[in-house]
């Protein structure tokens, strides 16, 4: 039953993205629309969209690349000649060092269609920012996510859910494959609905706060996490305004105490789900311990994780010293652990190395002054702060591993170079710009 409802929602969903693109939508957001839209769409289908079917590849797999492909053809090659891009680069050629040196040819294809595929959809959002504005342009996004979101909807009244956890809790994820990488659609939901300018979208304090408990409802703690400032922010701004100067102060002091109250509630509440953070906190030496140390009671932290990035701490520390300068190569773990290691950061430093591992986190600390220099006062709030959340999610889990996960990357890269304070390069660029999008 749930599944011909997904065949029911899902043509609905393209109808309206067709109504979308073929109107007042720039040809760059209509690209990026339809890229997001096909993968939620193909990942609602996973019984037939996942497993292998051509040369070892899925359909998800093949649309991934056909999007990338295209996107490389069909967007200006100046937009990838940007120097803001160059630590992007930087790290994509760590990638492929480390994966040519490791003979790990198929795994680095996998990682850079993955990052080409980040690439496209970010350099789409760019140029539909500086054609049509952040707001436009985030009002029309918000189509994408129709589908996922009213499948989640429909599996909370329908009680299609999947469990997840040895304590008896539950995911609602709309028939979705895994809570990871539906959490982040959620979460990008979320991100896009509260970039939107006020009154642009009919009840958005609602559906943001709608939105808000579905992540809660997913069941997926690190992306509970990832929201949290994203939300304060929100809310805060809401009610800064509506109020007058003279009362700021008072009234902005009292909404503050109320979102550390609702915080606090909220902790109580998934204090079990959230009970071994705590334990980590207070044990980090734990992270570079040898594994063969670890107790059975130290092994259960955090489902296994500090045991699993043990593994692949002491894998990469113990190898010769080539392999701890460039790492064991893209997707090196499989075949040799169980498990990925739940951890962008270890997952990096194992498979690229000390120079990985510097190169992502000189991409991060970049991508964090980006956020915080864009023009608009209300974005260099919410934006630093989506990516300090979003990096912190990655202590946990592997956004970056998923496509979903590159998707919210993309958007937050996108609408940052799009409102980046201007400069002399900039404003040259932004001329070079005018000429390409003349035909818009």
């Amino acid at each position: 039953m749930f599944e011909g409802l997904k065949v029911v929602v899902g043509l609905i969903s393209f109808i309206m993205v067709y109504r979308t693109i073929t109107g007042n939508c720039n040809k760059y957001l209509a690209f990026a629309i339809c890229a997001i839209w096909l993968r939620f769409f193909l990942a609602a289908f996973h019984t037939i969209t996942y497993p292998s079917l051509v040369a070892g590849f899925s359909i998800n797999a093949l649309s991934s690349i056909s999007i990338a492909a295209l996107g490389l053809f069909f967007l200006p090659l100046k937009v990838f000649a940007l120097r803001k891009l160059a630590p992007f680069y930087f790290l994509f050629l760590t990638i492929f060092v480390s994966g040519f040196i490791n003979l790990k040819i198929p795994g680095t294809i996998n990682v850079l269609v993955k990052w080409c595929y980040f690439l496209v959809l970010a350099g789409a959002i760019f140029l539909s920012v500086r054609v049509q504005g952040h707001s436009e342009t985030f009002k029309k996004l918000l189509v994408c996510f129709f589908m996922p979101v009213t499948l989640q909807v429909l599996s909370i009244a329908l009680g299609e859910v999947k469990a997840t956890e040895n304590d008896g809790s539950a995911s609602y994820i709309g028939g979705y494959n895994h809570e990871a990488a539906f959490s982040m659609i959620i979460v990008s939901f979320i991100f896009v609905l509260g970039l939107t300018e006020r009154y642009a979208v009919k009840f958005r304090t609602t559906l943001f706060t709608v939105a808000v408990f579905l992540l809660i409802l997913v069941n997926y703690r690190t992306a509970v996490l990832t929201i949290l400032p994203i939300a304060a922010i929100f809310y805060y701004s809401l009610v800064e305004q509506r109020l007058k100067p003279s009362q700021k102060a008072p009234v902005l002091t009292i909404v503050s105490m109320l979102l550390i109250f609702v915080f606090v509630a909220i902790s109580f509440t998934l204090r079990e789900r959230f009970a071994d953070v705590g334990t980590l906190a207070s044990n980090l030496d734990l992270i570079f311990k040898s594994p063969i140390y670890f107790s059975e009671a130290e092994k259960d932290i955090m489902s296994s994780r500090v045991y699993l990035w043990s593994q692949y701490i002491n894998a990469l520390t113990n190898s010769d010293l080539l392999r701890q300068m460039i790492g064991f190569g893209p997707d090196s773990w499989k075949g040799v652990f169980k498990h990925y290691a739940h951890n962008t950061y270890v997952s990096y430093f194992y498979e690229y190395g000390y120079i990985g591992l510097m190169s992502f986190l000189l991409l991060c600390l970049y991508a964090l002054f980006l956020t915080a220099n864009v023009s608009d006062k209300r974005l260099a709030k919410i934006l630093p702060l989506s990516l300090i959340g979003f990096l912190t999610m990655n202590l946990a889990t592997m956004p970056l591993w998923n496509i979903e996960g590159l998707i919210f990357f993309a958007i937050l890269i996108g609408v940052s170079l799009g409102n980046t304070k201007p400069s002399k390069t900039h404003l040259s660029f932004r001329t070079q710009l005018a000429l390409l999008t003349t035909r818009d």
